[in-house]
């Protein structure tokens, strides 16, 4: 897990900070959002189960991952996890803190909803 890790910051990383992908990293991620740098916030489309989703971003030299379940049907928003990566793939930091979040339409969380609901027909 540690290598696979390792090889995905390097590739999201790359690509939320010059918007530089190959196309196979071009149709996995989707970008729904920029930091307050202009960094990219991604969706990872690779990750949706159901209505749980993962976004990423950059933190310092590594990454963070958010994961969120979207309750499409009432537009209801969850945190279910945030981890921050360094840019070699180990685990710096992680919280389980789960709870629901404001759902935001413009916000980078709500946008990422709006794709996986509509992907799943609701």
């Amino acid at each position: 897990m540690f290598y696979r890790i390792g090889g995905m910051v390097g590739a999201i990383a790359v690509l939320l900070s010059s918007g530089a992908a190959i196309a196979q990293d071009a149709e996995r991620y989707v970008t729904v959002g920029h930091d307050k740098l202009g960094n990219s916030i991604a969706l990872d489309k690779e990750t949706i189960r159901g209505t749980t989703y993962k976004l990423y971003g950059m933190y310092q030299d590594g990454i963070f991952e958010t994961t969120f379940h979207a309750s499409c049907q009432e537009s209801r928003l969850f945190l279910n996890h945030i981890a921050i990566y360094s840019s070699q793939g180990q685990l710096i930091q992680e919280d389980n803190k789960t709870g629901e979040i404001p759902f935001v339409a413009s916000s980078s969380p709500g946008k990422a909803m709006q794709i996986v609901c509509k992907q799943i027909g609701k």
